[in-house]
């Protein structure tokens, strides 16, 4: 009888499959395993599988039961033959680290199709497209919910008013913030979506905080030039009579937004450009996701008025630029905390 070992096709297959990506794995009829290439090894992380050797063999030294599924395909595709073995499966690796696979099989015969070889299994690694996918449609889960908010948010919005504003507008502020890190609380526990894809990773954080720091003293320099030359030339705009300074609308209260600046950079930056980033597709200028996101900023201070919401939106705008390029949101709250500190003592806004 013809065996497996002595016939040129699998001399051919060998000298193909040596080189490829995918993981090829020949089992004759009997189970045994007549060959497999190096990156079915790589692929499956052990080099157990050996020619020679029955496949059953190489599974009970594998004692992972989370890998039941992809052995169980192997088994059906020896035995089924007659049926077409296309589909997914996960494989957990002795490292601990879990792959998704795809898998084909199809069955070796003869030149003359008389004699059965046994089955070719050719798999491949689609880890990183299966995960890009999950985060995908866990991203679009998270701006589902966050624009639920906002709609939401409208609502309350007229409740206050209606009601005469029986709350400062800085507990709707607060409220609102609440929410928002309540929800993606939940995204963090119940999807794959990780601190760093919200901004919160640590990556690059040095060379952040010296550039952002650095262009936060330029931009305090330069507003406290247009003041003074504010006072010069427009002093009916900036009266030099009074104070240059108005350091009594500064209180300990004010302390306060330093956690208030992280949540919202949080929230605008890590949370909403980044989902967009993520599920917008390349042909999609940068500047989609960060107009979109400081829209959404400053509607979320409604309450606040329009002035202050445009005013919000702008400023969010331009983080947007430096968080494109950092992808990190720990930089930009020294620039949004100085600044709106500066602003209100300078020129008494906010």
């Amino acid at each position: 009888m013809e065996t497996i070992t002595t016939d040129t096709q699998l001399s051919v297959v060998s000298r193909i499959a040596r080189d490829i990506s995918d993981g090829i794995i020949l089992i004759d009829k009997n189970g045994i395993v007549r060959y497999v290439n190096p990156s079915a090894t790589k692929l499956l992380g052990s080099d157990a599988l050996k020619a020679g050797n029955t496949y059953a063999r190489y599974m009970a030294s594998d004692a992972n039961s989370a890998n039941d599924a992809f052995h169980q395909y192997v088994l059906d595709s020896i035995y089924e033959k007659d049926v077409p073995h296309t589909g997914a499966v996960t494989y957990t690796r002795q490292d601990g680290s879990i792959r998704y696979f795809d898998i084909d099989t199809s069955w070796l015969f003869s030149e003359n199709g008389m004699q059965e070889y046994g089955v070719i299994l050719q798999f491949s690694d689609v880890t990183d497209l299966h995960m890009a996918r999950e985060k995908h449609n866990d991203t679009i889960k998270v701006l589902v919910g966050l624009f639920a908010i906002l709609a939401v948010w409208n609502y309350v919005y007229m409740i206050w008013k209606q009601a005469g504003e029986p709350i400062p507008s800085t507990a709707l502020t607060l409220i609102i913030e609440v929410v928002g890190v309540i929800g993606t609380a939940f995204a963090l526990r119940f999807t794959s979506i990780t601190w760093e894809d919200f901004g919160l990773g640590v990556k690059g954080l040095k060379k952040a905080l010296v550039f952002d720091s650095i262009l936060t003293v330029l931009v305090l320099a330069a507003l406290v030039l247009a003041k003074l030359l504010g006072r010069v030339f427009f002093p009916g705009v900036i009266s030099p009579d009074r104070p240059f300074a108005h350091w009594s609308m500064f209180s300990v209260l004010d302390l306060l937004y330093l956690p208030t600046v992280v949540i919202q950079e949080f929230l605008t930056r890590g949370v909403v450009q980044g989902s967009l980033d993520r599920i917008l597709p390349d042909y999609y200028p940068a500047a989609v996701s960060i107009v979109v996101s400081s829209l959404f900023f400053g509607a979320l201070h409604l309450h606040k008025g329009l002035l202050y919401m445009l005013g919000a939106a702008f400023l969010l705008s331009f983080f947007g630029i430096l968080y494109r390029r950092q992808r990190s949101i720990w930089g930009l709250c020294i620039p949004h905390l100085v600044l709106s500190w500066s602003f209100k003592i300078l020129f008494g806004w906010g």
